[in-house]
């Protein structure tokens, strides 16, 4: 049977979660030792992937990724959603840096093979009622020199009226 393209997008978002899209950015602004916004959370929602696609292959930079969380409504302290990630240097395009596990301090997987990537462990609620927050994402060990990424979120809504948007 053929679908439509608009009924194909309601059962995806059923099935898959809410997509988000970062546009195209800088290795150099989103992968560095400062905190880069990728993502603004309104309300309640939970998490079922989050990741980062190269778009063109990074530099040889020995840079890592960690994903965090700031509250800003309630005001509440940046925590790290994640530990950090192996090297991120040479990554080629398509390969993608997920957040994958049962605990704050695991480490996002970075896939093996382009285009191939494994879904992950376990979601993660991020958010209050009536709250505003920003997921950022760092670079450690060092800052990266080249290439672009984009930063992909699939979440769902768990109170009224949260979403998330690209920052």
């Amino acid at each position: 049977m053929n679908y439509s393209p608009s009924t194909r997008e309601r059962v995806g978002d059923m099935v898959r979660g809410l997509i988000v899209e970062t546009a195209t950015l800088n290795a150099t602004a989103a992968l560095v030792s400062t905190p880069k916004d990728l993502f603004t959370v309104y309300g309640l929602v939970r998490i079922l992937t989050l990741e980062m696609e190269v778009v063109t292959v990074l530099g040889a930079d020995a840079t890592t990724l960690t994903y965090s969380f700031d509250a800003s409504s309630p005001a509440v302290a940046t925590a790290a959603i994640s530990g950090a990630s192996a090297s991120l240097a040479n990554l080629a395009v398509a390969k993608r840096v997920k957040l994958s596990g049962t605990a704050l301090n695991t480490a996002p997987i970075v896939s093996a093979n382009p285009a191939i990537s494994l879904t992950a462990n376990a979601s993660i609620d991020l958010g209050c009622i009536d709250g505003v927050g920003t997921i950022t994402s760092t670079g450690g060990t060092a800052d990266a020199t080249s290439g672009t990424v984009k930063f992909r979120v699939a979440y769902v809504p768990i109170t009224a009226g949260a979403y998330i948007a690209a920052a």
